[in-house]
């Protein structure tokens, strides 16, 4: 999935965070609601939002569900790419 706005994102950031709280995955939620709140268009709250990402992927992928690996992955790349300005490798 690519998302088509930075709005469309963020909502689905949200989204998960919200996912994960309910399922109570809160550690999960916790992270990417921390690293999420780091945006502030500049470079270097996306990148801390990247890091807060990975650190799910690394830590704990065994709580997420099918889907939501796959939208973790996708938020992965479109924010690696707005910290890079290309796409992950």
């Amino acid at each position: 999935m690519t998302f088509s706005s930075n709005e469309e994102l963020f909502n689905a950031a949200r989204d998960l965070i919200s996912g994960l709280r309910t399922r109570g995955a809160d550690a999960s939620a916790k992270i990417l609601h921390d690293g999420f709140r780091c945006i502030t268009g500049l470079t270097d709250g996306w990148a801390l939002f990247l890091d807060a990402i990975i650190e799910v992927q690394e830590n704990f992928s065994h709580q997420l569900r099918d889907d939501e690996k796959l939208l973790l992955k996708d938020m992965h790349d479109a924010v690696y790419e707005a910290v890079y300005r290309r796409k992950p490798k």
